[in-house]
């Protein structure tokens, strides 16, 4: 990647520099090379150089010059991009070490399913699906996501995520206590992501590429199911839709054991 830079820039100096030959210091190339010093830059090129000499560049070298830069940047745009998205491959974590509290923990199994989750989990976001989210988020990510989407639908925007790929997946981290255990994991997916307004134009993003995220997302799973009821007046919860029950007004904390997501963090984007 420095290489790529290193190369480009010099181009362009070495470009810069043989066509000040030729273009006069008040053409606007002076002013768009430095803004800040287009009078030393002036100065220098009308007294170092005569507009007349025998080694000024024809229209045909310069044009040739244009051409070049042009190769030059449309190669850095192609490759660049390939470049940083290169798959770094994650250090997974021992997976024996899982089984010893999930025995029959299957690594490739819970790739599938939290995939999966979060495929869900954007698809609802995008279509301001509730339930959804509540049923596969937990009960702080659910309320900071409808926090979220409550101020996009009030500005009459919605978020396009579509055409899902993943492209690397590994579980980094465990953690447990006597009731629950959370896997932490990186996943690399490619996606179209851009918002559009009430009238599907675009105003953020845009549609006509895919973005990569690198993300870090843990899931969250209780280790007993318990009955899905009031702790207060043993209503069913089956549909509950918020975090007060409905019948006798208690407040309810969710124990999913499933697993659900609690925390998604973008590392990097690409």
């Amino acid at each position: 990647m420095k290489k790529i830079f290193q190369r480009f820039f010099l181009l362009l100096f070495l470009f810069v520099f043989v066509c000040a030959k030729v273009v006069s210091a008040d053409s606007g190339w002076g002013g768009s090379y430095d803004s800040g010093s287009s009078s030393d830059f002036s100065s220098s090129s009308s007294s170092s150089f005569d507009s007349g000499s025998s080694s000024d560049l024809s229209v045909t070298e310069i044009i040739i010059l244009f051409v070049i830069i042009f190769i030059v940047v449309e190669l850095y745009n192609k490759y660049s991009g390939q470049l940083s998205k290169k798959v770094v491959p994650k250090k997974s974590y021992d997976i024996e070490r899982i089984k010893e509290i999930l025995p029959d923990f299957d690594v490739n199994e819970f790739q599938n399913q939290s995939y999966e989750i979060y495929k869900k989990i954007q698809i609802a976001w995008m279509d301001f699906d509730f339930k959804t989210l509540r049923k596969y988020t937990t009960d702080e990510l659910y309320h900071s996501y409808q926090a979220q989407l409550t101020i996009l639908k009030a500005k009459k925007q919605k978020n396009v995520m579509k055409n899902f790929d993943l492209q690397n997946f590994a579980v980094l981290d465990m953690e447990h206590d006597e009731s629950h255990i959370s896997l932490k994991v990186h996943m690399l997916v490619e996606c179209n992501d851009y918002v559009v307004d009430q009238k599907d134009k675009v105003v953020r993003g845009t549609s006509s590429r895919k973005v990569v995220y690198d993300y870090e997302m843990t899931f969250t799973r209780s280790l007993e199911k318990k009955e899905n009821k009031c702790p207060n007046c043993n209503a069913p919860l089956d549909n509950q839709q918020s975090n007060v029950c409905s019948y006798c007004d208690s407040p309810i904390i969710s124990e999913h054991y499933d697993w659900v997501l609690s925390k998604k963090e973008v590392k990097r984007q690409m």
